[in-house]
């Protein structure tokens, strides 16, 4: 079969059915849907992920602040779903600092989730084992979140720790290889107002 026809199979496969049901859930105001809550929902690579979530009219879950993170952490320890790992929006495709697909934001330098050693995770001290030091240059630029405008080199190296999930049983943040099978966390779809200045134009303007 064609990698082609392999790639159509696969986002038939990821798409939810027409008219399937999902259970979502409301934190804080923040609608989520959580792939291990519902039966028919696959786990998937971090790139379907985002395809289904968009598929559902939401898209991959972000946290830009302590509280809405502690609030996603929180809630999957007490459904017990300490044994799963879910991805998140972010990832550093493509640049040298980790950034929220999902809204184009920097990670916060104000908190920090996925740091090496000691985490800090919803408050309480939980010992991680340390990340190997090949994560450089590619950790989260401490007290900075100007974006690098270093291009990266090597498919294969970007996406070996490129995309952030939620990691078992702490729910600290860690990257991943982007093609690892996982559950995932949707949310709401945000609405942003910008003053665009559009200029009418004809298509035979050039």
């Amino acid at each position: 079969m064609s990698p082609l026809a392999w790639l159509v199979l696969a986002f038939a496969a990821a798409a939810p059915a027409a008219g399937q049901r999902i259970t979502t859930i409301q934190l804080d105001g923040v609608q989520y849907f959580v792939s291990r809550m519902n039966p028919y929902s696959p786990e998937l690579n971090y790139f379907l992920a985002y395809q289904y979530c968009r598929s559902l009219g939401l898209q991959l879950a972000s946290f830009e602040t302590k509280e809405k993170a502690d609030s996603i952490t929180t809630y999957l320890s007490n459904a017990g779903y300490t044994k799963y790992d879910f991805w998140t929006s972010g990832n550093n495709l493509g640049t040298d600092m980790f950034l929220w697909m999902s809204t184009g934001l920097p990670f916060n330098a104000t908190f920090n989730y996925m740091k090496r050693g000691e985490l800090t995770v919803s408050g309480a001290e939980a010992t991680i084992p340390s990340r190997p030091t090949s994560m450089d240059p590619v950790d989260v630029p401490q007290g900075s979140t100007a974006p690098q405008r270093t291009a990266r080199h090597g498919t294969e190296h970007v996406l070996s720790d490129g995309c952030v999930a939620l990691k078992a049983p702490t729910f600290h943040w860690e990257p991943q290889h982007c093609g690892d099978i996982k559950d995932f966390i949707c949310e709401q779809t945000r609405c942003y107002y910008y003053n665009y200045g559009s200029i009418p134009v004809s298509s035979a303007q050039g």
